[in-house]
């Protein structure tokens, strides 16, 4: 698949399962939509709505950047999305 080097596939609005680090040696397995990216200190976090039916749905997740291990596409956002998502999408506490 060719793409355009500025293109961004973490975009606003699409839904991903994310697999980040957890301190046991098991992953966290993270499903939802994503809503931006947030800053803390010096760290950058990736925030998902939660989607699961284990009773986080609705709830927003952080996940740091250096813990993601993977992140699969469920499903992308329109084209009209990725256009709203030009704008900043981190956010400073």
């Amino acid at each position: 698949m060719k793409t355009n080097e500025n293109e961004q596939f973490v975009i606003k609005g699409s839904k991903y399962r994310v697999a980040s680090k957890n301190g046991d040696g098991a992953p966290i397995i993270s499903t939802g939509e994503f809503r931006g990216y947030a800053a803390f200190a010096s760290e950058l976090a990736i925030v998902l709505k939660l989607d699961t039916a284990d009773g986080s749905e609705g709830r927003l997740r952080f996940i740091p950047y250096h813990a993601v291990l993977t992140i699969d596409v469920i499903s992308m956002a329109s084209q009209q999305a990725k256009e709203e998502s030009k704008e900043c999408q981190v956010y400073y506490g």
